[in-house]
């Protein structure tokens, strides 16, 4: 018949042995590498927090991004990844693809204007931005045939302002913009703010007013084949945590969690 031996018991007993258990014992789960797949425009705060989730639990995250449309392509493609970060039109669209009741909204950025270091606007009101934008002798924005979302999004925001048509002659849709902008060919861009800056000597002159502001919200969820989802679980916890916002802001983004 066994007997319950008590560690002080054992320690008395086989020291050595006893150590050996306590260590044991006191040893963390192993650490996973989560492979996260993710827009570019969470790139700069994801990187960040992901370190910083790193050194509290382990964890190794490699990311990987990219425009909309070579992410969704990857989705398309079944690749695997632990956790995904997608706009919310995408991941509804694929909700069969992520493990029941893990897909939640993460953070949301709206559009900006990017100008040449040293430029001032004043878009503390809708009519101040108004005039600002109707001011300028040349604006861009992304060109979306890639899948961007940030000039659909832009396109809506000269709408909202009502000046959608007066300023269409001088709007030039460009995949370098921000450059454009540096060297002074171009006046005015409007972007997703975390996305300003993009190219030395372009600076973020703030965001378009609330009233005719328009966001894309991001979601993260865990993929039906992650057949281990508790460290892309914890991940997404981190992420959403209340002490995350500072970094998510700092990077142009709004969160959405805690």
């Amino acid at each position: 018949m066994l007997k319950r031996i008590s560690l002080t018991r054992l320690i008395r007993l086989n020291r050595p042995a006893a150590l050996a258990l306590v260590l044991f014992a006191a040893l963390p789960a192993a650490a996973a590498e989560i492979k996260v797949l993710a827009y570019n425009a969470v790139n700069i705060p994801a990187r960040e927090l992901a370190a910083a989730f790193t050194k509290e639990t382990g964890h190794q995250v490699a990311f990987t991004f990219g425009s909309p449309g070579p992410v969704n392509e990857r989705l398309k493609a079944g690749e695997p990844f632990d956790l995904v970060i997608a706009a919310t039109e995408a991941a509804q669209a694929r909700d069969v693809l992520w493990r029941a009741g893990t897909r939640r909204p993460l953070v949301r950025v709206g559009i900006g204007l990017a100008v040449r270091e040293g430029v001032t606007l004043d878009l503390s009101t809708v009519e101040t931005t108004r005039k600002a934008l109707l001011a300028a002798r040349s604006l861009t924005l992304s060109d979306s045939r890639t899948g961007g979302l940030s000039g659909p999004n832009a396109l809506k925001v000269l709408a909202n302002l009502g000046i959608a048509d007066q300023v269409k002659d001088r709007l030039k849709l460009t995949p370098n913009g921000q450059d454009l902008i540096a060297n002074g060919e171009i006046e005015i861009g409007l972007y997703n703010v975390s996305e300003i800056p993009r190219a030395k000597g372009v600076v973020l002159a703030g965001a378009v007013p609330a009233a005719v502001q328009v966001y894309i919200v991001y979601d993260a969820a865990v993929p039906v084949t992650n057949a281990t989802p508790e460290p892309a679980l914890q991940l997404m916890r981190y992420l959403g945590r209340a002490s995350t916002r500072t970094v998510w802001i700092k990077g142009g983004l709004e969160p959405l969690g805690e």
